[in-house]
């Protein structure tokens, strides 16, 4: 395949339906065709990804810790969670027939990403459905534990400061730069929520999503049926604002509820500034995905 038709052929998968051409032809350009037999490893566990594949013909399937876990065919993309989670286990993963791919280095994507911030707010929706999918796949609760104690904090409104805190401590930024820290803490809003407040329902539109510092939220999904409780430390209404997908459970305050609500606008905007921050949440959200798959999502 020459560029111009790698280029065509990435623009026919979902994975690139709102990049722009320009961008597209970046990614076309870096990439190189590869084949395998069927029954050859395109990945192998303890081996590092180095490269991100975009499958053109055939289909292959990921094994973890000897479980199969997911089979991909022509127009998916493999090996993205494993490069982008960096761990040293990862998956194996194996044609199941003759295979043709488009393969990209990770160092090459990690520039387009930094150049091309579209080009990173798609991995984020791809990566955030890919947890999505996993939950729904992990039985009635979803693959959430029980409710966290509640964080200790002052009788009267979070400064700056203490905001910051706790973004560091609570939501995978622990890598990010002070100032990427402090943009978002300045725009995050302390909501205060009685018992009985429903906060949306299955099919609501997701825009925004809480962190809770106190107070629990019970959750109840249908298709299949799910019913699990998130309070504390936990993200509520991230996985779909970040997906840009429906809302996929109800939720409802059972316990009074003291939580910092962030627009998933105001979360990119931060991170179209703050590359670092960026990646340190795909990291995070990479490796949330392999534990899951642990799980059996």
């Amino acid at each position: 395949m020459d560029r111009f038709q790698r280029f065509l052929f990435l623009k026919t998968m979902p994975a690139f339906a709102e990049i722009p051409a320009e961008v597209a032809q970046v990614v076309a350009a870096n990439t190189r065709p590869r084949s395998f037999a069927k029954g050859e490893h395109l990945y192998r566990s303890g081996v590092p990804a180095v490269e991100v594949q975009y499958i053109v013909q055939g289909r292959c399937e990921i094994v973890r810790n000897g479980k199969p876990v997911r089979r991909l065919g022509p127009r998916s993309v493999v090996g993205g969670i494993s490069a982008l989670a960096g761990e040293a286990q990862g998956y194996d993963c194996i044609a199941l027939e003759d295979m043709l791919t488009l393969a990209i280095k990770v160092e090459d994507s990690q520039e387009i990403f930094e150049d091309h911030f579209v080009f990173l707010k798609r991995v984020l929706r791809g990566t955030s459905r890919e947890v999505l999918d996993s939950r729904r796949k992990l039985g009635v609760h979803a693959g959430f534990g029980p409710v966290a104690e509640p964080f200790s904090f002052p009788d009267r409104p979070f400064d700056l400061v203490e905001r910051m805190a706790f973004l560091r401590k609570t939501f995978s930024f622990g890598a990010s730069e002070i100032d990427a820290i402090a943009d978002l803490a300045r725009d995050i809003q302390e909501v205060h929520l009685p018992k009985g407040e429903v906060l949306w329902n299955i099919g609501d539109r997701s825009t925004y999503f809480l962190l809770p510092l106190r107070g629990v939220i019970d959750c109840k999904a249908t298709e299949p049926d799910q019913r699990f409780q998130l309070g504390p430390g936990d993200s509520v209404g991230a996985i779909d604002s970040m997906a840009a997908e429906r809302r996929w459970y109800r939720a409802e305050v059972i316990e009074d509820l003291v939580a910092f609500r962030i627009d998933a606008e105001v979360l990119l905007e931060v991170l179209e500034d703050h590359f670092t921050m960026a990646t340190s949440l795909l990291k995070a959200m990479a490796t949330g995905i392999l534990n899951l798959y642990d799980q059996g999502g």
